[in-house]
């Protein structure tokens, strides 16, 4: 900083010269001291906030809970706010990616799903692996219904499993795309169940429901919040989980019918990998505190999904085998990338 260079005086104005020296001096460095001070409390109040990346819009099925979680983490992180930032783009994979990318100081968190974590590195060249993360925990799942109109013949599994194998090419069934979650789901059906079907991608849920209510498709695997919406149009003949959901308790489980399998959406909070394990701990205290306050579960109760809470360690093996498990539904469809 050029603080002390004196005007131009005439000759003979030394005296003037030299105490504007020592006065000009002095202002400017309490003015850089000042200024020194200000950016030193802009910085530590700064640090006091931990950046929540959201890598889906605001308005989506993720930001409901990630604001109940940015209300229930609050206290027993002593204070420290969690500021969302929404980052979407590439389902989930660029918000993602920017955890990843984060140093592991605990100050950047995400919250982030079964797509960006399990499937999508199958399926295409990522900036990231599963293993770039340290898991905090899981913060909610989301089980899927295997639904048919409610004019099908079909009342069970078995019903529409016998139909299925009598006539394999009457069968249709729709997805929001190769690779997604229900398409799998109805994929790792079919394996287990033994029977073939042929596959219309539909452009969401909303699309799904219009094929099937037109006769264009025989159903679909769906989330329960779609089902709910539509269930006066639509029969649901067996949820995806091992126990009922309290939600939906007239809803029997694939697994009393015979069929052993398990499916449903998921998130949960991550911090890039080498995060210590302190931070990691107090940040996953904060998170079981946070999905059992009556607010994050009155979400729950509006979303018809039961608790989903894991721990550190139990939300790590549960990721790293779900991404084992897709991968090989994801290779079994011909959809994995050549280029990973």
């Amino acid at each position: 900083m050029k603080c002390c260079k004196p005007p131009v005086l005439p000759g003979g104005h030394n005296h003037e010269r030299r105490r504007w020296m020592k006065v000009g001096c002095l202002k400017t460095a309490l003015l850089a001291i000042a200024c020194t001070l200000a950016i030193g409390a802009g910085a530590q109040t700064a640090g006091n906030n931990i950046e929540l990346i959201v890598p889906f819009p605001p308005g989506g099925s993720v930001d409901p809970i990630a604001r109940a979680l940015q209300n229930g983490m609050k206290d027993s992180l002593g204070g420290e706010a969690l500021v969302i930032m929404n980052m979407p783009g590439a389902g989930g994979t660029i918000g993602t990616a920017r955890v990843a990318r984060a140093a592991p100081d605990g100050r950047t968190i995400g919250i982030t799903t079964v797509g960006p974590l399990t499937t999508q590195p199958h399926m295409a060249k990522l900036s990231y692996g599963v293993d770039d993360f340290t898991y905090v925990c899981r913060t909610h799942v989301t089980p899927q219904v295997l639904v048919v109109p409610e004019s099908s013949p079909f009342k069970t599994l078995r019903e529409f499993v016998d139909f299925a194998k009598a006539n394999p090419d009457k069968v249709v069934m729709s997805s929001t795309g190769i690779g997604s979650l229900p398409h799998l789901a109805a994929v790792e059906f079919g394996q287990l169940a033994g029977f073939q079907w042929l596959h219309v991608p539909s452009k969401g849920d909303s699309d799904a429901a219009r094929l099937a209510l037109g006769g264009e498709i025989t159903g679909w695997v769906a989330g329960v919040q779609t089902y709910v919406q539509l269930a006066p149009r639509l029969r649901a003949l067996g949820i995806l989980q091992s126990e009922r959901n309290p939600a939906l308790p007239d809803v029997a489980t694939f697994k009393e019918q015979g069929y052993t399998l398990n499916s449903a959406g998921w998130g949960g909070l991550i911090v890039p990998k080498g995060t210590p394990a302190a931070i990691v701990d107090r940040l996953s205290n904060a998170c079981a505190a946070a999905t059992h306050t009556p607010e994050f579960e009155q979400i729950l109760r509006n979303l018809r999904v039961p608790q989903g809470y894991l721990p550190a360690a139990g939300f790590a093996a549960f990721v790293n085998s779900e991404y084992a498990r897709y991968g090989k539904l994801i290779q079994a469809t011909g959809a994995a990338s050549t280029n990973k």
